[in-house]
């Protein structure tokens, strides 16, 4: 308890400030971080590379590239969201009398209004419906850093080397991946102010926010090169003529940098996470990825991007798009993206729904007529009406054209034969889709991590048991190499050997990889139930056979 407040006037006060305060500080930066060697190693376990290379596009290649803007659509929104907030709609109305793109954006920006917090927490969470209303506001503060940077020689020609300040509270999980990813690029993903002053930036960290196991206090410590050049792309300026604070410096949305170093400082009990502001154009490889999906980037291609990282805010993208396009093939596309949405989401009616209309649409291009026709198959299996999805993963089959494709269609007929307990007809399959990835993909690939894994348990209902213990392995030792530690599906292949041991009767062997399971499942957040009351079931049962 922070005080007890008899006066409603100084808890106001009090309120508001520190409302200021987190807004300044608090875990509201969305950060995402380009890790090489998950480009390399073509690792989808993370999504934060994916992240990384949505928030650059769509911030520059979307809202930045819009036109036809103003503020009318963000005022009908947000007056419905405000309309039992007097304080709110005051500065609501405020606002659409004195906004001016050209005179006061940043002012605006720097001011404690609903404008810089409902940004804020858009982009943190992706809130696109908000946010394609604020691309007028995102486009207006990019025009205006980039005349003050371009008329002013000191962001052209910076001759001494240059350090700002930032501090901040981060959760556990945000600095983990700080710390386990030095040397790579960390891309901060909305406007934000640093400070030139060391001391007045430590103060609100020290002032106002105890460190918990939750919780870091960070201090950002960015350096800017005497050698940098201003990029148009990623702007940054000094607002102390706009702001009560001194010697502050906005950055633009996107900026980026790279992770030097993360130390702790004991005298002021908080880590110092050294970054350097990062010049793309500098790394020949990071501008040819970069100059590439720039030039061949659409709406529907950021709206799949997003689908891998939040089917839910892609959702927002996909009917957006069907609101502004006409054209059938990317009404068709949008149909199929809203489908795989859904289907992420588990509202198999929905999803239902989305790829039949899809289906309607009668696709030329036979590949997407498999791939319907495969979702269709995925959709039905997950509702037990076998029939249907071995009729709809068997017209995938027919319209495949391409390997992969193929092996797909091989993959879910084997799923479905494997329900039906008819496990000759599903191996058969999973060789099909084996041989045909084994000339297509990496040794490594996940894909086959799946496979060994499928084909093992498949050996296991047919009581072949060395050579399901040996492909089980096989998927593990891969999972183990491309998945972190503590994956499901590590934990999933832990089960799986588990139960052939008890097949098998080596029952102290079963639990070894029972106990394993289940400490990967006690990690999982949220705790999948399903697979923690299999796994206590097991060891349950082979603790009373070893009695």
């Amino acid at each position: 308890v922070k005080g007890i407040y008899l006066d409603r006037d100084i808890l106001f006060e009090e309120l508001s400030s520190d409302v200021k305060m987190y807004t300044n500080i608090g875990d509201l930066l969305p950060i995402s971080i380009y890790n090489r060697l998950d480009i390399v190693q073509n690792n989808n376990s993370s999504n934060d590379h994916l992240r990384f290379l949505f928030y650059q596009l769509f911030i520059h290649e979307y809202c930045l590239k819009s036109s036809s803007l103003n503020k009318i659509n963000l005022i009908e929104l947000i007056e419905n969201y405000y309309y039992l907030n007097r304080y709110e709609l005051n500065q609501i109305n405020e606002f659409d009398k004195e906004y001016n793109s050209t005179k006061n954006v940043l002012i605006w920006f720097l001011k404690n209004s609903f404008l810089r917090r409902l940004l804020t927490k858009s982009l943190l969470i992706l809130n696109l419906q908000i946010l394609f209303t604020l691309r007028f506001f995102i486009k207006d503060m990019y025009k205006a850093m980039i005349d003050i940077g371009s008329s002013s020689n000191k962001y052209h020609h910076i001759e001494n080397e240059e350090i700002f300040y930032r501090s901040q509270i981060i959760s556990e999980e945000t600095f983990g991946r700080i710390k386990s990813n030095i040397g790579e690029l960390l891309s901060i993903n909305n406007f934000f102010l640093a400070n030139k002053n060391r001391h007045n930036a430590l103060s609100f960290i020290r002032q106002n926010v105890s460190s918990t196991n939750l919780i870091y206090r960070v201090l950002f410590e960015i350096k800017i090169p005497s050698d940098y050049k201003f990029q148009k792309k990623h702007p940054f300026i000094d607002v102390t003529q706009f702001s009560s604070d001194e010697y502050t410096t906005l950055f633009f949305i996107g900026s980026i940098f790279q992770i030097n170093t993360v130390i702790f400082d004991i005298n002021n009990d908080c880590w110092t996470i050294q970054l350097t502001l990062y010049d793309e154009r500098a790394n020949e490889d990071f501008f040819r990825v970069f100059t590439f999906l720039n030039e061949h980037h659409t709406p529907l291609t950021l709206a799949n991007l997003l689908r891998r990282i939040s089917p839910n805010s892609a959702k927002q993208f996909y009917k957006h798009i069907l609101k502004e396009n006409s054209e059938s093939s990317s009404r068709l596309e949008c149909y199929r993206g809203l489908g795989l949405c859904s289907y992420s989401c588990e509202d198999y009616e929905q999803a239902l729904m989305y790829f039949e209309k899809a289906l309607e649409m009668e696709p030329e291009d036979q590949l997407i007529k498999s791939s319907l026709h495969n979702s269709i198959g995925l959709v039905y299996a997950q509702q037990d009406n076998i029939d249907q999805a071995q009729f709809h993963f068997s017209e995938a089959l027919k319209y495949s054209s391409s390997p992969l494709h193929v092996a797909c269609a091989h993959y879910n007929l084997a799923l479905v034969y494997g329900k039906q307990r008819l496990y000759d007809e599903e191996l058969d399959h999973y060789q099909e889709a084996f041989e045909i990835r084994t000339n297509q993909l990496p040794a490594d690939h996940l894909q086959m991590a799946s496979l060994f894994n499928n084909i093992g348990v498949a050996y296991s209902d047919l009581h072949e048991y060395d050579k399901a213990l040996s492909n089980l392995r096989k998927a593990l030792e891969i999972r183990l190499k491309l998945l972190p530690e503590n994956h499901i599906d590590v934990a999933r292949s832990y089960a799986n050997i588990g139960a052939v041991y008890v097949k098998t009767e080596e029952f102290r062997m079963a639990l070894e990889y029972f106990n394993k399971a289940q400490l990967l499942f006690e990690k999982q957040q949220p705790i999948p139930e399903q697979d923690m009351q299999q796994i206590n079931q097991n060891i349950k049962i082979v603790n009373e056979k070893l009695q």
